[in-house]
């Protein structure tokens, strides 16, 4: 079900001040403002074959231009020395793409950014076919602590609906040889709300997820994009995707049976099991974005990189940061888009957002903590707001009909043969 315009631009008028048009300009050149910015994120971007759902930027990996790619993160790594030495990094995320491909060349960068700084966990993505003892003996050389492996099912019907390029047995394989290593958090990510998929089907994977003993489970319904792969050979027309009522009952059966077995919600999708540190990919708070295709956010700013790698060589190339759009964030934007995360995360912290913003959150939101309560999808503790489960499955709807059609409108226009000079985010605007 998709909400009606006139709905969205009446709520966004609610939550934006008059300032907040959410528009991305073309960047130029102009200084970025990393204060505070205590995390890193670097995106390689490619991929041994294309999956046909995936909506994030990648090519087909091409040894020589990989090879380029390397020496240009390492550029855009010096762009930055100025403020990233002596600094404290809580995590570097490295995603993509297929992240492994690369660790050849994510060593000496990874390497680079240790000697300008403190590393405290380095995270990185892969699938089940990357893994070998070459690749585990590279994550140990990197410092990996956090690692995610993209199962997507354990399903032979689903993973070739996927495009995925292995077999079950190559997901065991896997598996087994990332459970003998000393991670501080082996993640599995999942995708269900497949077209047919039943809730038989759901389960027998969720069983053979919780078995395999993983730190966490990631669970994501299945999103398309128009940019995708399958949305621009046009065929998103015809796949039929699970009806609201549907998902909501193989969400709600997610949470309900790993809740059961022991898992904390961590996330909308994450569940996380005993002690271990949390994986996540997407709730930083600020974070310096290096690769094409990278975001940052400074808490002032919202920098895109460009989605082009020529583009992204030749401007590393010529020392310059290789950003594509910019966006500027006001005090009244910054404050929601952390309540945003935080609701992400399941819950806010009534003490951290006094402590980041100097502010009581009550006195500057509590009309809509009094009717998120009233509604159901909230309870009040000392201390914090945590959503129930009613008011967790609202933020996945909310994050369907806002957040993901933002991204959609915003690396639609990036990847464009022509991109326009701004895009527009708001409803209003």
């Amino acid at each position: 079900m998709s909400i009606p315009e006139v709905y969205k631009k009446w709520f966004l008028k609610l939550l934006l001040g008059p300032g907040d048009t959410m528009t991305f300009r073309k960047y130029r050149d102009e200084p970025l403002d990393p204060e505070g910015v205590d995390n890193l994120y670097i995106h390689v971007p490619y991929c041994r074959n294309k999956c046909p759902y995936c909506p994030y930027f990648k090519e087909l990996y091409n040894e020589q231009q990989a090879g380029f790619f390397g020496d240009s993160l390492l550029r855009e790594i010096e762009l930055h020395t100025g403020w990233l030495k002596g600094k404290e990094i809580q995590s570097l995320y490295v995603g993509g793409g297929t992240p492994t491909l690369l660790n050849s060349h994510l060593i000496p960068a990874i390497d680079r950014l240790r000697q300008l700084c403190t590393l405290h966990n380095v995270a990185i993505e892969t699938t089940p076919t990357e893994i070998n003892n070459r690749v585990t003996g590279e994550l140990a050389v990197m410092g990996c602590n956090l690692i995610s492996l993209g199962v997507q099912d354990f399903n032979p019907k689903y993973l070739d609906f996927l495009g995925r390029k292995y077999t079950v047995s190559d997901v065991y394989r896997a598996i087994d040889k990332l459970e003998q290593l000393n991670f501080h958090n082996f993640n599995i990510d999942l995708i269900f709300a497949m077209p047919g998929q039943t809730m038989k089907e759901l389960d027998q994977t969720l069983q053979i997820a919780i078995d395999t003993g993983a730190h966490q489970l990631t669970l994501y319904p299945l999103f398309t994009f128009p940019y995708s792969v399958i949305g621009k050979s046009q065929e998103l027309s015809h796949v039929v995707m699970p009806d609201g009522k549907t998902r909501k009952q193989m969400y709600y059966h997610i949470m309900d049976t790993l809740t059961a077995k022991g898992y904390k919600q961590v996330s909308v999708w994450s569940f996380l099991k005993g002690n271990a540190l949390k994986y996540s990919s997407v709730t930083r708070d600020k974070y310096l974005g290096l690769g094409p295709s990278a975001g940052t956010y400074t808490g002032k700013q919202f920098l895109f990189n460009t989605f082009n790698i020529k583009e992204y060589l030749a401007m590393t190339m010529r020392g310059q940061i290789p950003g594509s759009y910019i966006m500027d964030v006001s005090p009244r934007l910054e404050r929601l888009f952390w309540i945003y995360w935080r609701l992400y995360e399941t819950g806010i912290s009534l003490n951290a957002y006094r402590m980041r913003f100097g502010s009581d959150f009550m006195d500057d939101y509590g009309k809509w903590v009094r009717l998120i309560l009233r509604l159901g999808y909230a309870c009040r503790t000392d201390d914090h707001i945590m959503l129930t489960k009613k008011g967790i499955h609202r933020i996945h709807l909310m994050q369907n009909h806002f957040a993901l059609e933002y991204i959609n409108r915003i690396w639609t226009a990036c990847t464009m043969e022509t991109p326009p000079e701004e895009i527009s985010l708001s409803a209003l605007h």
